[in-house]
């Protein structure tokens, strides 16, 4: 038995009326991502030389300007390329919530293989469903990537 939620005598939610599939989801996705995401911008912001926030804080900028103008732009640079592959890789990572019963292209592929038991047929469909929004997103990274280099090697 799973324990209610809430304060007692005032109200009570049962757990899972409060934690469905999705929200489920939602978090064991969320939270294990914010993990990398977080230490990838980490790298990002710790890559810029220390010299940047000295000399913005040398011309007057408060240590918000100085990170928004001048070190977040920088960092950029790096942290794109990493941020963009665990993104991909959170996609592909989403196939893991048909576990729980949350309904997402695998899980949906499932439901229509075990009523017409084309196993194969159906799981090369969601392979393919994965593959088109994965060749969407890659372009769109290259994208950002592309941007947030402009002017690094022009110099020379």
């Amino acid at each position: 038995m799973f324990p209610n939620l809430g304060i007692p005598g005032l109200f009570s939610f049962k757990t899972v009326d409060v934690i469905t599939p999705a929200v489920a989801a939602l978090l064991g996705l969320g939270i294990n991502q914010g993990a990398y995401t977080s230490e990838v911008i980490r790298a990002g912001l710790l890559s810029v030389d220390s010299g940047q926030y000295e000399a913005a804080k040398s011309i007057g900028m408060t240590r918000l300007t100085s990170l928004r103008r001048i070190v977040f732009p920088q960092a950029m640079r790096v942290i794109i390329p990493p941020l963009g592959n665990e993104f991909i890789g959170m996609v592909k990572a989403t196939s893991l919530a048909s576990v729980i019963q949350f309904s997402e292209i695998l899980h949906n592929a499932q439901n229509i293989y075990y009523a017409n038991s084309r196993v194969i047929e159906l799981l090369m469909v969601a392979a393919f469903w994965y593959l088109v929004i994965v060749s969407v997103l890659t372009p769109a990274q290259a994208l950002l990537e592309r941007r947030f280099s402009r002017g690094v090697g022009a110099a020379r």
